[in-house]
């Protein structure tokens, strides 16, 4: 499995060679550079990053305050020409810190350690997918197994996974929420609401009814719900 690199610096001059370097060592889905945090903050809430790559150093802007919220959440890989900041990388957690301007062999060390760490073997050389999704739910990780999930709900910048046992209010995005779940599997039926096929007792050509709960179905998404019905 591929994945998915953010790049985040005020002066995007070395974005090349970095990126360069990675492709090298990785098989690569997605790179995105930004040279803000505002940017990279909503890429975030709308898609799946493996390895952030960082100069905290911003104009107007606490990039260390940005890797702190996010430190469990991602490689972080501090990459700037003030050596206070690997100190207080260190201090935090990060995966390493690279200084500028960028050394090759450095970053390749750095690079061949990253490629080591369970998490990323574990991803490159997956073929099933995992069964669970993972999530941040009152300051804690949760594994959610799909077969769980009775269907998720949109709740502002939040989204509420239901289960039988359980319900998980998360931070994240409807659309980043729907690319985490197997489409194979789960239909998103309205701006709202994902809904898991093994759960659907019944439907029509307005609501989708689960064991507890009625979804509304769009007519917008009728004809690819039922062809996503047909298939599974």
């Amino acid at each position: 499995m591929s994945l998915n690199f953010l790049y985040i610096d005020e002066n995007l001059s070395s974005q090349e060679s970095i990126l360069k370097s990675l492709r090298s060592f990785f098989e690569i889905e997605n790179i995105q550079s930004f040279n803000s945090l505002k940017k990279a903050n909503k890429y975030l809430k709308e898609n799946t990053v493996d390895v952030i790559i960082i100069d905290p150093n911003f104009t107007k802007e606490v990039g260390f305050s940005f890797v702190e919220k996010r430190l469990n959440e991602h490689f972080f890989i501090i990459h700037s020409a003030r050596t206070k900041d690997a100190v207080r990388g260190y201090e935090l957690g990060v995966f390493d810190f690279l200084p500028k301007p960028i050394v090759k062999d450095r970053f390749h060390s750095c690079l061949k350690r990253l490629k080591n760490q369970d998490y990323i073997k574990e991803k490159q050389r997956s073929i099933l997918p995992q069964p669970y999704v993972e999530v941040r739910c009152d300051f804690m990780k949760e594994r959610i197994l799909y077969d769980d999930i009775s269907h998720v709900e949109a709740m502002g910048d939040y989204v509420k996974i239901v289960t039988e046992k359980r319900k998980y209010v998360v931070l994240m995005s409807m659309k980043k929420m729907e690319d985490l779940l197997p489409e194979e599997l789960f239909f998103r039926t309205h701006k709202s609401f994902i809904v898991n096929s093994k759960k659907i007792e019944n439907f029509n050509a307005k609501e989708i009814a689960l064991k507890k709960v009625k979804i509304p179905l769009s007519r917008f998404k009728k004809q690819a719900f039922i062809s996503f019905m047909q298939a599974v």
